[in-house]
């Protein structure tokens, strides 16, 4: 957890909603003048968070339920944050992964919508669960997803 984390916390717990800045708007020609020549990354942003959002229908089944659960403790093992959906909207380096027949979250780029297999069926395929767990890997070193 992050200095500025710890601190808006600390400041909650007080009971003290803390300030929200938003940047003031500039003049067109203080703008142009104070933009950078040249964007230093022109690529999509590596993902260091990650929500995921399950089929609800699926979660019925007790045995997909509890390697769900298993599923989102792994995304730290992963090297991953785990945060909700509705962060991942404001957030360019969050992804969604959407298991099965899950709708998309309204408000996500879909560059950063990863689609995944259905959780019933990654509770009986042990390869796919393994391709999954890399794939969550190799996103928590920073590669492509």
């Amino acid at each position: 957890m992050n200095a500025a984390t710890a601190r808006e916390r600390q400041l909650r717990a007080l009971g003290v909603a803390p300030l929200q800045l938003r940047p003031r708007p500039v003049a067109p020609a203080i703008a142009a003048a104070s933009a950078p020549a040249a964007p230093a990354a022109t690529g999509p942003a590596v993902i260091r968070r990650l929500a995921l959002q399950p089929d609800r229908a699926e979660l019925t089944d007790p045995a997909v339920n509890k390697m769900y659960t298993a599923l989102t403790a792994a995304v730290g093992k992963a090297g991953l944050q785990i945060v909700r959906v509705c962060d991942v909207a404001h957030d360019p380096t969050a992804a969604v992964m959407l298991f099965g027949a899950a709708p998309l979250p309204e408000g996500v780029p879909p560059l950063r919508v990863l689609r995944a297999d259905p959780l019933r069926v990654l509770c009986s395929d042990r390869e796919r669960k393994r391709l999954l767990w890399e794939r969550m890997q190799a996103l928590g070193r920073g590669e492509a997803g």
